[in-house]
């Protein structure tokens, strides 16, 4: 009975010593390595490269003449990266009040000038230049040119609202920007331009015959915005088929999609070319 009784515990110890071991290895390992929330945090804990964000900082732009947002959470003012602000999808230029920082809805940005828009804010920032200097038209009574801080030239009147807009600059990093080909020798090159300047007045397609050469022709690129016509590059778009495309909706009777050389999706009339929207390309 007593000789039974002894085989039966050294076969449980038998048995439980790599349990034993089992659990113990385990517990070291679990020591060892570290949990999810614990990586988290030194994750977090670990410093940041400073130079790291600027890599996806959407304020480094070769040059600023196309929308964007600061998404950076805690953006500040700054006058050489932005001109204005988002509240809720609405937008002003100017710097914002103190209050409106971390609101719902609030991000720091830029936007180009355009045709139309009162200088407000910078009404007394930009400053007057020398048409002739700077070779522009002769400002009618009343109007004069100005240059924003980008080095676009400005005809404004007196309580600011913009006539015209005339974009300075080289071939910019995409073609969501307007641009000027400054080289004295350019000719038309449908796969660069899209249009051309002639007295500071812009020209969607190429100059008519016999004006190529001319001083007074400067070719370049200006992206589509509603309301402009398709004019020369009606028929000369392909057609989209809405169906093809998640964001784009069907189109109304008389209209449809068609895709421009830069990639961008416009909503225009099948007779006319009028252009009701626009969907930027937004691959870089």
């Amino acid at each position: 009975m007593k000789k039974s009784t002894l085989f039966s515990a050294v076969a449980a110890l038998a048995l439980a010593g790599p349990l034993v071991v089992g659990a113990a290895s385990a517990q070291q390992g679990q020591r060892e390595r570290p949990s999810q929330d614990q990586q988290q945090q030194g994750e977090r804990a670990r410093p940041q490269n400073p130079d790291a964000r600027n890599d996806d900082d959407r304020g480094d732009h070769r040059d600023r003449r196309e929308n964007w947002r600061d998404d950076r959470g805690q953006a500040r003012w700054d006058e050489r990266q932005h001109n204005g602000y988002y509240m809720n999808s609405r937008w002003t230029y100017g710097e914002p009040a103190a209050n409106a920082y971390g609101r719902p809805g609030f991000s720091l940005g830029y936007r180009p000038w355009s045709v139309g828009q009162i200088l407000g804010y910078y009404g007394t920032r930009f400053q007057p230049v020398d048409y002739r200097r700077e070779q522009l038209r002769r400002p009618p009574r009343g109007l004069r040119w100005v240059r924003d801080d980008r080095g676009d030239y400005l005809l404004v009147n007196r309580s600011g609202r913009i006539i015209q807009v005339v974009v300075s600059g080289n071939e910019p990093r995409d073609r969501r920007q307007s641009w000027r080909d400054a080289r004295n020798d350019a000719r038309w090159d449908e796969r660069r331009h899209n249009g051309y300047y002639r007295n500071s007045q812009w020209n969607y397609g190429p100059p008519p015959e016999g004006r190529y050469g001319q001083g007074e022709i400067v070719y370049g690129y200006q992206p589509w915005q509603s309301g402009q016509r398709l004019g020369y590059y009606q028929g000369r778009y392909e057609e989209v088929d809405y169906r093809s495309n998640r964001s784009l909706r069907r189109p109304p009777a008389g209209y449809h999609w068609v895709r421009s050389d830069g990639g961008d999706l416009l909503l225009a009339a099948i007779a006319g070319g009028l252009i009701t929207a626009v969907i930027l390309n937004n691959t870089r």
